[in-house]
């Protein structure tokens, strides 16, 4: 998929999020006007604004540049494809505004989360000017023709996490609200990463995202799905799995991240999709673990 039509006014373009196909995509979203949802990195944007192009779709008919949370995959590229869409808006949580408008920590976050290896695959972040930023925990967004885009709190994965409910399709785009979805790729997991992951607040999401009984969620990586029971269900399977995994080892005294990870996820030695599993795996168990030792330190205090 590099420019494929899930619904009758989305398409996604696949823009090769970590330099591999099947792992990223930014979703356009036309009424009257058009909106994207999620940005990819820097280094995607090339490829989101050659989707675009072929739908021929002019720069300045893109109003709403539409983020779930800060994290590089998801905002990175958001300053770059404001400078090239004129007329966009960017949304995003209001708590992480100012990360857009000065990114330095975020990016030094970021380098320490996926490690130096995957470092270079996530290009820089481009400031944005803080009157093209609009919060988007309250967004109620009408494209017109029926298009309908409304924010819903989803928190876990990251405290800013929103996810967008299309009202014309009943479909939710979920960002990594329940993981991620790249069966193609031999890859299925949620990602549960440092600094300021939250199984509690996690658990509660995917309940809820149970109880809205969606027809379709939109995942960032990747692509639409209809199974929505089966993938929140994998998903819980697996938190679960890894919570377990790292109460275990900090019972035992030996949290090692590298193996840890191993275990929970089996990755590919080789292969287009090693490097990333292998450093969002270790993200994510270090995430656990970094979640589990704080509620731990608060048991005791």
């Amino acid at each position: 998929m590099e420019l494929c039509t899930v619904d009758s006014h989305i398409t996604a373009i696949d823009h090769h999020l970590l330099g591999v196909p099947g792992v990223g995509v930014t979703y356009v979203v036309q009424g009257e006007r058009v909106a994207l949802i999620e940005t990819g990195t820097a280094l995607t944007v090339p490829r989101t604004l050659g989707g675009l192009a072929q739908l021929a779709i002019r720069p300045e008919q893109v109003e709403q540049i539409i983020c779930t949370h800060i994290h590089m995959d998801h905002a990175g590229g958001a300053g770059y494809l404001a400078m090239a869409l004129p007329r966009a808006a960017v949304y995003i949580h209001s708590s992480s505004i100012p990360y857009l408008v000065d990114p330095t920590k975020l990016l030094k976050s970021v380098r320490r989360a996926v490690g130096e290896e995957a470092w270079p695959l996530h290009g820089g972040i481009q400031p944005l000017p803080i009157e093209r930023l609009r919060p988007a925990e309250t967004l109620h967004l009408d494209l017109g023709r029926d298009v309908v885009l409304e924010a819903i709190a989803t928190p876990g994965h990251s405290p800013d996490h929103l996810s967008f409910l299309d009202r014309k399709s009943g479909g939710l785009f979920i960002g990594d609200a329940a993981g991620l979805a790249m069966d193609q790729l031999g890859l299925a997991f949620p990602v549960t990463p440092v600094p300021t992951y939250d199984l509690d607040a996690h658990r509660q999401t995917i309940a809820r995202l149970r109880a809205l009984d969606l027809p379709r969620i939109y995942l960032t990586h990747y692509g639409p799905h209809d199974d929505v029971a089966f993938q929140l269900d994998r998903a819980q399977e697996q938190v679960e799995a890894l919570a377990a995994l790292v109460d275990v080892a900090l019972a035992d005294g030996d949290p090692d991240l590298v193996a840890l990870a191993a275990r929970w996820l089996p990755y590919p030695a080789d292969g287009p999709a090693a490097l990333l599993a292998r450093s969002w795996s270790q993200m994510s168990v270090a995430g656990m673990l970094r979640y589990a030792v704080q509620r731990r330190q608060g048991e005791r205090n």
